[in-house]
């Protein structure tokens, strides 16, 4: 089953320390923890410690990450949520496995997730993310500054 500790290693690879980038919708922005979603807690002085306790309890939990059988999945899934928030993550995968996209990881999207040929599925998730991070940019021109950033986090997660 997979190991959050090396899915957070991971993903903390493209989540640097305090930023506060106004061209960023998500605000300050510490350990990828950002103001616009946790507008109660102070972002510039968040220790890794409390950014790893919220990313295990608010992603990798929501994620149902712990029941999945390839690390490399979770480690997607995980650091997608992360980017994109838990649904949309969730939805993207949902899409891929042909089951209801409903933004939940639940059993039957953890038993498809844990048949299908990882591979396939791991392709197959970074060509929906780019497709998505190019409909942010549609929607959003100023997103553009970000799209090669989210592009390579895509392709060598």
């Amino acid at each position: 089953m997979a190991d959050f500790d090396k899915a957070i290693e991971n993903t903390l690879k493209h989540e640097g320390g305090y930023v506060n980038d106004s061209s960023d919708n998500g605000g300050e922005t510490n350990f990828g923890i950002s103001s616009k979603s946790y507008p109660n807690i102070d972002i510039k002085n968040l220790t890794m410690d409390e950014a790893k306790y919220i990313y295990q309890r608010d992603y990798w939990n929501k994620l149902n990450a712990d029941t999945i059988e390839s690390q490399s999945v979770a480690n997607a899934l995980f650091d997608t949520a992360v980017n994109m928030g838990v649904s949309t993550s969730a939805k993207l995968i949902q899409k891929i496995l042909e089951v209801k996209e409903d933004g939940a990881i639940g059993k039957i999207t953890l038993k498809k997730l844990n048949e299908v040929d990882e591979k396939l599925l791991l392709s197959e998730f970074k060509i929906e993310k780019i497709k998505r991070y190019a409909l942010l940019v549609k929607k959003r021109p100023a997103n553009k500054k970000f799209l090669l950033g989210w592009i390579n986090r895509t392709v060598f997660v």
